[in-house]
């Protein structure tokens, strides 16, 4: 049995449902049941497709039918549920995957159900409570917690009693925190696997939870259920009233945007990776043999929280400003809560602690029996309360890092386990004084804290599990809410919107950032900030028409300002359109006369109008007023070499040379010293950017270019076929 191939026709199923092509959709679940008979799914199948049959021929006969609207909105819905139901059968009985394993495990026994579960938990825990009072070592193996935790994840539907239960069990503040985090964590990974309508109302249930942790978790588990099915939201009246509840609720609303925009700055975290691997560890293995002489390693950790700047720091990366830059980077990506960790801690993820799933989402907290080992050494400055507290209690380690750090502690030698401590000591110390200062100064603070360490514990199950292929991978979505039904229904305005598109401008994901602007751009017609914006986003896309129509709206609304005005120039440019570049160009000298960027583009649209004395004149203009600037002489060399001035060309060809040369500098000295009738000095310069080149078919292909040029300055047509075969000869020398 080929999964994939089932699961492609499970989205082209859910495809042609979100076009309203139930036709089509009814048709791939005919043949599939064909293969994959189910006796109540077929009957369901057929009642279906015989009441869309009915409801298309009343519509045709002109029938009027007022419920028409409903049935049809019901036929989707069934629709959904029938495919839904089907595919979670095939996979049952074909899936090798660890969520169907577990499934299958689960139900193939006698298990207990979940309400017999939950009543054996708290037996357990009243027993252990007992224990605890008399003074009797107890131990929990958390067997009964995780057996809930599979149950959960794999259970579709629920029965009301155990809905019931579970909504008791959660918000039991007698029952550790850490037991229930997880059960609402099996929630959102069971609903991401297979869609459950218990199980999203079950989630909307505790989005208002009194403790921060299963808040912030329900709603992130909600927000990517939201995401993942809101084609077929509309379907589902329970769903759209859950929905409607939170609007006007402000600080609900501002939390569920903190958590959407930290979901697309995971997008972040790839690059930030690569960007340590391939960029800033190679600079610093580099420099390590001055590392601990010059700057010592105790110190880089920590030194941007100190208040004053290290000198010895300064001094050391003098001979490395970029490696500077890129460190004080990623500080500030890291006190955004971008994920800066994962490279640290994904090759410790082998310990026993992370064979099951649960653990790769549980809360840290130091009293977790698997930490016992570790903390019962008092050898080492691990052993110490306050870096235990600090540790636990830092935003700046998700769960899942925090366990990787203290299970590897006993694996370290006796010095690294000190150095590291040390070096933690006194970093933990600073970060706490940060967060309690951002805590204090922003609202909302401790739940995105809370929000951002459970989206990269989740990060990491989805990228670093073992067996992270045989799931979805929400982290490869695209992450456009603005484009979902879900999301315009619960923020009804653009505020919202608005801070979803300027966080995609700024990270530079400029094709979702001018979706979100062109939406806001739609209500909101006379923003100028806004449709620059836009223009901006078409600009880096390079559908410079677009660009062009929006920094043309934007000159409307605020006319001849110098950034817009130019930015059309640019686009005419771009557009091949050198003449109305000018134009604009021209307005951008008048409101700025000396600016010597304006005044380089006036030069190349002359340029591009083969107006070349007219582009001499400006490109003379920006070498006196810049006379640092080495590249405004490649086209003066040109334009002097087009209108015959060969001797001022090739003077500005060999300053070029002697300082910043291209290899078409030496193609074009060549063209010059062959107007100038030195063929064999000519000669010369096209061997040598040929071999610069290495590829003697790039050089041929753009002789042929100036081909044009070559004989409106004198050289004769028949000459070119000798000089070039004559080329060839000498290279085979």
């Amino acid at each position: 049995m080929d999964i994939s191939n089932i699961k492609i026709q499970q989205d082209t199923i859910e495809s042609a449902l979100a076009q309203k092509r139930v036709k089509d959709a009814l048709s791939v679940l005919g043949a599939l049941m064909k293969t994959h008979p189910e006796g109540y799914l077929l009957d369901q199948h057929y009642n279906l497709e015989l009441t869309y049959k009915s409801m298309l021929r009343y519509t045709m006969e002109g029938v009027n039918d007022p419920e028409r609207s409903k049935v049809y909105d019901n036929i989707l819905r069934t629709c959904y549920t029938l495919s839904d139901q089907l595919f979670s059968s095939i996979n049952y009985t074909h899936s090798s995957g660890i969520f169907y394993e577990t499934k299958r495990n689960l139900f193939a026994k006698e298990s207990k159900d979940l309400k017999e579960l939950i009543h054996l938990l708290y037996g357990e825990l009243t027993q252990q409570k007992i224990a605890d009072q008399a003074g009797l070592q107890s131990s929990s193996n958390n067997e009964t917690a995780i057996l809930i935790f599979n149950k959960l994840w794999v259970t579709e539907k629920l029965s009301n009693e155990e809905i019931d239960d579970l909504r008791q069990l959660i918000r039991d503040t007698s029952v550790h925190y850490s037991y229930r985090s997880i059960f609402i964590s099996a929630l959102t990974m069971g609903l991401l696997q297979e869609f459950s309508l218990d199980k999203t109302l079950l989630l909307f249930d505790f989005i208002d939870h009194p403790e921060n942790e299963l808040k912030q978790r329900a709603i992130t588990g909600l927000i990517l259920n939201l995401y993942k099915y809101d084609n077929r939201l509309k379907y589902f009246p329970e769903i759209s009233a859950r929905i409607k509840l939170i609007e006007g609720n402000e600080n609900l609303i501002n939390n569920f945007i903190t958590i959407i925009t930290q979901l697309i700055r995971t997008r972040e975290t790839e690059k930030i990776s690569k960007k340590l691997t391939d960029e800033i560890i190679p600079e610093v293995v580099k420099m390590q043999p001055n590392l601990r002489n010059k700057l010592g390693l105790e110190n880089m950790l920590g030194e941007k929280f100190n208040e004053g700047e290290n000198p010895e720091w300064e001094d050391f990366f003098k001979d490395s400003p970029e490696l500077m830059n890129k460190l004080e980077e990623l500080t500030e990506l890291q006190m955004e809560g971008a994920d800066v960790f994962l490279n640290t801690f994904k090759m410790l993820k082998h310990f026993s602690f992370f064979n099951g799933i649960s653990n790769w989402l549980i809360p840290f907290y130091l009293e977790n029996e698997e930490l016992k080992a570790t903390l019962k050494d008092d050898s080492n400055i691990f052993a110490s309360k306050a870096i235990q507290n600090s540790l636990a209690n830092s935003g700046f380690l998700c769960n899942s890092d925090k366990y990787s750090l203290f299970l590897s502690i006993p694996h370290m030698p006796s010095f690294q386990k000190d150095m590291m401590g040390n070096m933690l000591e006194q970093q933990l110390e600073q970060m706490d004084e940060i967060e309690k200062d951002e805590k204090l100064v922003k609202a909302g603070k401790e739940s995105s804290i809370i929000s951002n360490r459970y989206i990269q514990d989740l990060y990491r199950f989805y990228k670093l599990h073992p067996q992270h292929g045989q799931f979805e991978d929400v982290f490869s979505w695209r992450m456009d809410f603005y484009n979902k039904c879900f999301f315009k229904q619960l923020t009804d305005g653009i505020h919202e919107l608005r801070q979803i598109a300027e966080f995609f401008f700024k990270k530079e994901y400029y094709q979702e950032a001018s979706e979100a602007f062109y939406l806001i751009a739609q209500q909101s017609i006379d923003n100028i900030e806004v449709i620059q914006k836009l223009a901006y986003c078409y600009q880096q896309l390079e559908t410079y028409n677009e660009a062009l129509n929006n920094y043309l709206k934007a000159d409307i609304l605020k006319p001849e300002q110098l950034w817009t005005t130019k930015k059309i120039a640019l686009m005419y440019k771009l557009l091949k359109k050198p003449q109305k570049a000018l134009e604009y160009y021209r307005i951008a000298e008048r409101l700025k006369p000396e600016d010597l960027h304006t005044q380089a583009s006036i030069g190349n649209c002359h340029l591009d109008l083969k107006d070349y004395s007219q582009a001499l004149k400006y490109y003379f203009k920006v070498e006196y007023l810049d006379q640092k600037n080495t590249k405004i002489w490649r086209p003066i060399a040109w334009c002097s070499f087009v209108t015959g001035n060969y001797d001022q060309a090739e003077k500005y060809y060999q300053k070029l040379l002697a300082t910043n040369s291209r290899t078409y500098d030496l193609v074009n000295i060549g063209h010059v010293l062959w107007c100038k009738n030195n063929r064999k000095e000519a000669l010369k310069y096209y061997q040598k950017s040929i071999l610069q080149m290495k590829n003697k078919d790039v050089f041929f292909d753009t002789f042929k270019e100036d081909i044009p040029v070559l004989q409106k300055n004198g050289i004769a047509k028949e000459d070119i076929p000798m000089m070039l075969d004559q080329l060839k000869y000498l290279l085979e020398e």
